[in-house]
């Protein structure tokens, strides 16, 4: 009654100022969702700088723990290594992501993505350097079982945190760029390797002997510091701190993300955050041990129960397959490019005869030796150039998850199989490197845990996925690298028929929907 009555007295300028003064208000007192809060941010400097900064944590991730296999290389000479021990030494980064993934994924869902994510980076890198000072091989395989360990955190915590931190338009193909980087990363340890490894020195310092395979080692621990120190130039996610009833500070965390993304408007204009997820609940002043077991059951009954049988098969079979081959790879790469030389060039054998053929000829006549072919460096860059280039094309398809899963998988599995069936010696191994392919779905498979589960539990649904990745890639790796001698060709065919029921069951996965 009063607007109106204002209004007759004081005529229709008064009525514009009535109607600006209510607009005002309704807009103070929306309550906006945490999708149209994340994307009034905006995407910008912040969101590539974020980008750009977890890349090189997942990088340093991968270097760490991929990259051992040539620092094993490199010190086999000097340790006097035989089967047994390089086998343990190999297994280690896969042992300690599986000791703490469910740990890393407790503290990523109460503590805070950014805050486990700074912890497991700085204590990886003082641990990884000082592995490089190791005085033998058991110090050593201690020292890498607690480093990767502690940098796996990088896997679950680096995707969760630029998932829930940059608008919902960009995530995927954030996802899948972040992925390509995780790609290259055989090319970046090896080419390091081989400039470091072919060098030739020697300097006593009492308990140890410094060589070029401990300069390698340390190279490779520096990307670790290098991602630990760029997180401290950014937040914790938002969507973390709402979740934990700390809106405030998750408030300021996107005002503040809007001014470095220069974002639209005069002043960032959510005041309040509803997170409206279903399943999201989650009791407080509970005990330890009550806590940890109310984070892992939820995920393992309805309505959760179906999305985590899904998305940790397919982690299963893509780690199994891929790290194990991944790991492998120096070796495969040396053997098939001596059988290569050791034939005549006309002779067409395909790529397991060349493994399996040089093998033979090498087992009764081996010479120690800590330097690396220049082949491998080639083939490692042609691998990470290739893999970048199909990452970067479709990241413009990153909305198109449901079809990418199923089309990746099934290139991967059918290039596993014509590895083996194909003769021709260059193209069975570009069908190895086909094979190889089914690591461009790490990231979308991350992508999913952060679309289909509620915050509470996202952190732990990835570090489980970590750990299932990791006892994956641990039983494939010693199950290759004991029956790919001997049964090469059946190995192949294993992990195409396994690619290729993961990309029929793929079709279940939930529908795309793209964003706008």
């Amino acid at each position: 009654m009063t607007l109106k009555s204002n209004t007759k007295q004081s005529g229709r300028g008064d009525v514009s100022n009535s109607v600006v003064n209510i607009t005002s208000n309704e807009e103070k007192d929306r309550i906006y969702t945490y999708g149209e809060a994340i994307n009034l941010a905006g995407n910008g400097s912040y969101s590539l700088g974020l980008l750009a900064t977890l890349s090189v944590c997942t990088l340093a991730m991968g270097v760490d723990m991929f990259g051992f296999s040539v620092v094993v290389s490199g010190c086999t000479c000097d340790f006097g290594l035989d089967i047994s021990q390089t086998s343990v030494l190999l297994s280690m980064p896969f042992v300690g992501p599986i000791v703490m993934a469910y740990p890393w994924g407790y503290i990523s869902d109460t503590q805070g993505r950014r805050r486990s994510l700074l912890i497991a980076m700085w204590v990886s890198f003082v641990v990884s350097t000082i592995g490089a000072f190791s005085p033998n091989w058991v110090v050593m395989a201690v020292l890498k079982f607690i480093s990767t360990s502690l940098c796996s955190c990088a896997q679950s915590a680096s995707y969760t945190l630029l998932g829930e931190s940059c608008a919902e338009r960009a995530r995927d193909a954030y996802m899948l760029i972040m992925t390509s980087v995780l790609d290259f990363s055989l090319a970046a340890y090896v080419v390091v390797a081989y400039f470091i490894l072919n060098l030739d020195f020697s300097y006593d310092m009492g308990l140890i002997t410094f060589t070029p395979w401990r300069l390698l080692a340390l190279a490779l621990a520096l990307p670790l510091g290098l991602g630990a120190f760029g997180t401290l130039f950014f937040y914790e996610s938002p969507k973390f701190l709402v979740n934990v009833q700390r809106e405030d500070e998750a408030i300021e965390n996107l005002r503040k993300m809007w001014e470095r993304n220069n974002g639209r408007g005069d002043k960032y204009p959510v005041k309040k955050i509803i997170l409206n997820e279903i399943g999201n609940e989650r009791r407080k002043d509970v005990s330890l041990v009550q806590s940890l077991w109310e984070q892992i059951v939820p995920l393992f009954k309805p309505p959760l129960l179906w999305k985590s049988i899904m998305l940790y098969f397919f982690t299963a079979v893509i780690f199994s397959t891929n790290n194990s081959y991944f790991i492998w790879f120096p070796y495969l790469a040396e053997k098939f490019a001596a059988g290569l030389d050791s034939m005549a060039h006309s002779e067409e054998t395909g790529l397991c005869n060349l493994i399996v053929s040089n093998n033979n000829l090498t087992d009764t006549d081996f010479e120690c030796k800590s330097t690396m072919d220049i082949s491998l460096v080639w083939a490692s860059l042609a691998q990470g150039v290739t893999f970048v280039v199909i990452m970067l094309v479709i990241t413009k398809l990153a909305y198109r998850k449901k079809a990418l899963m199923i089309i990746v998988m099934t290139f991967s599995g059918l290039s596993a199989i014509a590895a083996s069936l194909v003769k021709d010696n260059l193209t069975s191994f570009v069908m190895f490197f086909g094979l190889l392919t089914n690591e461009l779905c790490i990231g979308i498979i991350y992508t999913y845990f952060v679309d289909m589960y509620p915050t509470s539990y996202r952190g732990m649904a990835a570090c489980i996925g970590v750990m299932v990745a990791r006892l994956s890639a641990l039983g494939g790796v010693n199950v290759l690298g004991a029956f790919i001698m001997t049964h090469c060709t059946t190995m192949f065919y294993a992990c195409g028929g396994l690619m290729l029921v993961a990309a029929a069951f793929s079709c279940l996965l939930p529908p795309d929907i793209r964003k706008k």
